[in-house]
Parts: structure tokens; sequence; C-alpha cells
């Protein structure tokens, strides 16, 4: 039922994988490393219903451990406090095998269109920050943001169509603690 996510979720570890060779002289990302998880992630069902499930083969502790992080995590938004996913656990990704797309491209250059309709390279503020690395950035070998995220927005349709779920409800985003609280959505 996933097919189309699982097909771009390869194409986007491929190219991640290449930019990660391209530019390993100007990135400091590393297992353990989690300056981009400091947010409160939402995503779409198709990448909900993969969360849960890698969430389900967790052991219950672990399971516990992130359900508690994710209440502190609405807890601590509703209060204007800064906040971290409730998936990170010791600095690294309960689910990393499992984890969105965007997670999959955090930290390196990624091309979008701004608010003003004008290109835009955006990257981790702790990678690119040697002398001259801003100019070893190519044109060819950056993140096409807004590609995937039509690409993503597509395979969530499809998913949604096959999982019979009510139209008005295709494009909705799932924030990642109801994702962890949620058995299924319709």
């Amino acid at each position: 039922m996933q097919n189309g996510y699982v097909k771009l979720r390869n194409e986007v570890d491929r190219l991640a994988e290449r930019l990660t060779e391209r530019y390993a002289n100007h990135l400091v990302c590393r297992a353990g490393c989690s300056a981009c998880c400091r947010h409160h992630l939402s995503v779409f069902k198709v990448e909900a219903d993969i969360l849960r499930e890698a969430i389900g083969r967790l052991p219950e502790d672990l399971r516990e451990l992130i359900r508690r992080q994710s209440e502190d995590v609405d807890r601590l938004e509703a209060l204007g406090e800064p906040v971290s996913c409730p998936l990170l656990v010791d600095d690294r990704c309960a689910v990393y095998g499992s984890r969105p797309l965007i997670c999959r491209t955090q930290g390196l250059p990624l091309l979008f269109e701004n608010e003003e309709d004008e290109q835009e390279v955006d990257f981790c503020p702790l990678n690119f920050i040697t002398p001259g690395a801003i100019d070893d950035l190519n044109q060819d070998s950056l993140v096409p943001l807004d590609a995937i995220n039509l690409k993503l927005a597509f395979a969530n349709v499809q998913h949604c169509i096959e999982a019979g779920v009510d139209r008005e409800k295709i494009g909705e985003r799932i924030k990642m603690s109801e994702v962890i609280g949620l058995k299924s959505r319709k």
C-alpha cells in the first residue's frame, strides 16, 4: 500500500548518500547529532502510518518513554517553550530506519522556493562553516525540496485513497505527538 512512498524514500536516500559524500568535508552531521531534531514535526498520513508501525515494533519500555516524551512536547509547546522530537532518545532517532523524508535530508543543502517566489539554498548552520565552504556548493548537488515535497504529497494521496481516508482529510498533516498517540486515522 505504500509502494509509491517507499520508492520515493529510496530515491531520497540515494540522493542524501550522494550529497553526503559530495560535501563530506563540510558536514558535521553524525550519529548522535540532533541539532535538526529540535522542533515538533508534522507528517502526512503515509509517513505517520510507517512511523506508527515502526514504533509498534519497539520494546515496550522504549514505546512508553516515547509516549511520555510526546506528552512533554505537547505541554512544552502549549507554553511556548522549545521542544525536541519525541522520537529522540539519547540524541538518536528511535525509529531511524523509518524516519520521515525531511529527516533524511536535514543538514544537507536544500533548494526551495521561498515566500518571495525566489530560489533559496539553506542548510544546517553547523555545516559549511569553513572558509570557502559556500563556494563549494553546486546547483546540481542540492536537495530539490519542492520537487520531493510534491512527490511526497502525491504518494500520500495514493496512500490515503487506498486506505479509504475521507477526501477532505487527505492533505492533513499529523503532529508527531499525535502519530505516537494514535492507532489509526481516517
